[in-house]
């Protein structure tokens, strides 16, 4: 899609992506996107799902009649 590596994270209702650019990898094609996804890289997405949630329910609860 346009020259790019598009990476999806989804929990519940809630969705985070990432778009590599084919130029930015090592020529490794696919291999090179599953290499970039470590561990580290996983858990920092958790996290930012669990932020995401308390972000969101804040602001329904700041609004709820």
């Amino acid at each position: 899609m346009n020259q790019k590596y598009i990476v999806k994270f989804e929990q519940g209702t809630f969705e985070q992506s990432f778009k590599l650019a084919e130029l930015d990898l090592s020529g490794g094609g696919v291999n090179d996107v599953f290499e970039i996804l470590d561990e580290d890289f996983i858990a920092t997405v958790i996290e930012r799902f669990k932020t995401m949630r308390t972000d969101f329910n804040a602001a329904y609860k700041r609004h709820q009649y």
